[in-house]
Formats: C-alpha cells, structure tokens, sequence
C-alpha cells in the first residue's frame, strides 16, 4: 500500500488543475505487478478532462494489461481522497470486487475499502475540501508557485547553517512537511522549512533542515530529494556540518566533497521502486567534477580557501569513538559526518547533478581536545554560516551565467 500511495503522491504534483484547483494522482498495480500511474489534467472545456484514475488506466492498457490488483488515489485536500463516480465504474470493469481502493490526502489518515465497498460511495463539493472552482486556483498553491519560478538550485543545509537563508532574495517559507510527506523536525538546529527566491538572479529551492537517517525513516532522504527534483531543480548542493579526520582540516575549515564512504549500513533507495531504469544508479562520479570546479572557481570569487575530501558517512546520532576514527582514517575519510551520503544516493537516483560542502565544527574524537556536543556543532555552525553564504552566493552568480559568458 505504502509504494503505491508514494507513487501516487509523486505523480499527483504533475496533474494540471487551474479550474477545480484540485490535484489527484492515482497509481495502480496490474495483475502483472507492474505500477502505472496518471493525474487529473483538466482543460478549457471543463469539467471534461482526464482523471487521474483514467489516465493511469489507459497508461496500464497501453502496456498490455487488462486487470487491477490494487489501486491508490492521493488528492490534495486535508481528507483521504475516493475515487469519482464516473471513474469507480470504469475501475471497476477492470477490477475484481475484492480489489483493494487506498484514499489519501494531504494528511496522516488513509483509507482503504474495497472495489465493491467503493462503489456505492457518494462524492461531491465536499469531497472537495470546500474549495470553490475558480481559475488559476492553482496561484494559491505554493508549491505551484514555485513550480512556475523554475527553481534551478535545490540547496539543503546542514546544522547551524540557517544564516544562509538571508542571503536569498524575494524569499518565500513553505511547510513541506505535507506535500513532502516528510517526517517534523525532531533535531534542534533542523526547523525544516522550504525557503524559495533567488541567489544572485538564479532561481533556488533552499531546505533549513534535513532528514537524517538516524531519525529512522530511511527513504525520507529519497524524499526530500524528490521534492526537490519535482520543483524544478536540476542541481543539487548539500550542505552540512562535519568533524575533522585529516590533520589540516580545522573548525571552520569548507571542504568540497570529493566522494563519500557509505558506512551507515543504509541505503535510501532500499525497497520498492517504480522505474526499473533508474534502480541501479551510477556513483562514480557522483559529486560532479564540473561542480567541484565551479566550486573551486566560487570560492576564489568570494576571497575564500575551500579544501577538497572524502565524506565518512556514519549513521548516528552518538558521536563517534577515538577508535571509530582511527578506522574512518585508515580507510580515506577526511571528514565525517551523519549525513550527506543519503542525498547524494538519492539525487544521483533522480537524475540530479550534486555538489557538496562540508563545513568543519570540530576536530574528530581523539583527533582534539574537548567534549563533542550538538550545541558545539550549532555554534561553530553559526558562526561559519557567513563565509559558507559569500561562497554560496558567488556558485549561484557562476551558475546563473552558465551558457552565456561560456565559463
């Protein structure tokens, strides 16, 4: 049920609904296993239109199927969404009567009911979350608003970091928690917020806060990242704040990621997943090079050093032992951290080019000094967060030129 309310969920931010502003994607699985899915498009002779359950439908036809094993319908109002009429009976010439319906919104709640439990259901304005049909209601949608802005820089910052927020311009601050299905903050320093505007004129996607796999949602990485992708962005730049293993690498030190060791035992893509052809993604280059040299480039602009690195990715949330490190070390980790790693897997999952920084807050356990605490970690956080935001600003300057001054 879960991967087919996630199927839903994803497809319902591509459907196309200025007159009723009420977004439906339905993802059902056939008799063969296969998920297809389809969003409601309407058009200029509404109500007249695709649903969401008949485009998936007629996508589940093409390929040759003729049966329903089980169906999801995600729409974007706060209670679980059914199934119009109409699309009940078509469903239901393809669908045994104990084909199971799954109905979800934006909320938590979901039901479930059977083909045959379904049918008799009424579904009216109600249904409708009591929004009027108007054109353009979509204007009022903040995620449809910044779909319309094309956000090209999808940016996720790590603990601390949050100052760099105020270098975005005309910003806007949207809750993802409910579109994104992602988890509310558990971590202080992580308030997870979606702030959208613009960095030296290139448009941007930014995320105060992140889902770390110690919270214990492991696809919530995939997630985010999707959210991101679903906006519009074609690139991603992962923030975070990490401990220094190399001996040259002290607190306030900015290092480019080169490539990470996935040492958390987990892997976000992990479980079902609805395009075969992206289930085995590349990770070779998996922090861009041409990134990592716009990076280099950027921090010149900005009067900045930026050193270069391995990422140790562990899971947390317990910091790591003298000998943990020493091992980390051995094995060609420069810096670690509890995060970074899920991202990266996940954008090179979406197709998305990724480029890293790490910011050092503390030396390694039994590579300095002192307790390691979250609050030490927030504070040398903040107190980087300017030279990260200068360096920030110059990539996005370079990025919005690309194609036109041919660097």
């Amino acid at each position: 049920m879960s991967v087919l309310i996630e199927a839903a969920r994803r497809v319902q931010r591509q459907a196309y609904a200025p007159y009723s502003g009420f977004r439906v994607g339905c993802a059902l699985r056939g008799s063969g296993g296969r998920i297809f899915v389809g969003a409601n498009v309407e058009n200029a002779a509404y109500p007249l239109g695709h649903c969401a359950e008949r485009s998936a439908l007629l996508a589940m036809i093409a390929a040759g199927e003729t049966r329903i094993a089980e169906v999801a319908v995600v729409g974007s109002g706060d209670a679980p969404c059914a199934p119009c009429g109409g699309c009940r009976q078509m469903l239901s010439e393809f669908a045994a009567a104990d084909v199971p319906i799954h109905m979800a919104g934006r909320g938590v709640e979901t039901r479930s009911a059977t083909m045959a439990e379904l049918l008799p259901f009424a579904f009216g304005p109600a249904d409708l979350d009591g929004a009027p049909s108007r054109v353009h209601a979509q204007e009022n949608d903040p995620f449809e608003r910044t779909r319309a802005t094309g956000p090209r820089l999808g940016i996720v910052l790590g603990s601390g970091l949050a100052a760099v927020i105020a270098a975005i311009e005309d910003r806007r601050t949207i809750d993802p928690s409910g579109p994104a299905g992602l988890p509310p903050p558990s971590v202080e320093g992580h308030a997870r917020r979606l702030h959208t505007g613009t960095i030296a004129g290139l448009p941007v996607a930014c995320l105060e806060g992140r889902v770390h796999l110690y919270e214990g949602d492991a696809a919530a990485p995939l997630r985010l990242v999707r959210l991101l992708h679903d906006l519009g962005c074609e690139t991603l730049l992962v923030t975070s704040a990490v401990g220094g293993i190399r001996d040259d690498l002290e607190p306030g030190a900015i290092v480019v990621v080169d490539d990470h060791l996935n040492l958390t035992g987990q892997n976000p893509l992990v479980g079902a997943d609805d395009d075969p052809d992206r289930r085995f993604p590349d990770m070779t280059a998996a922090y861009d090079p041409l990134l990592r040299e716009v990076l280099d480039r950027s921090a010149r602009d900005a009067g900045l050093d930026v050193a270069h690195g391995v990422f140790a990715g562990v899971l947390g949330p317990s910091f790591e032992t003298p000998a943990e490190i020493a091992m980390l070390r051995r094995l060609g980790g420069d810096v670690v951290g509890m995060s970074t790693v899920a991202e990266t897997i996940a954008a090179a999952r979406c197709g998305l080019r990724t480029a890293a920084l790490a910011i050092v807050v503390n030396r390694a356990a039994g590579a300095g000094g002192g307790t390691l605490t979250h609050a030490h970690t927030l504070a040398e956080g903040d107190r980087a967060a300017p030279r990260l935001a200068a360096l920030i600003e110059a990539f996005c300057r370079r990025l919005a030129n690309e194609g036109k001054d041919g660097r």
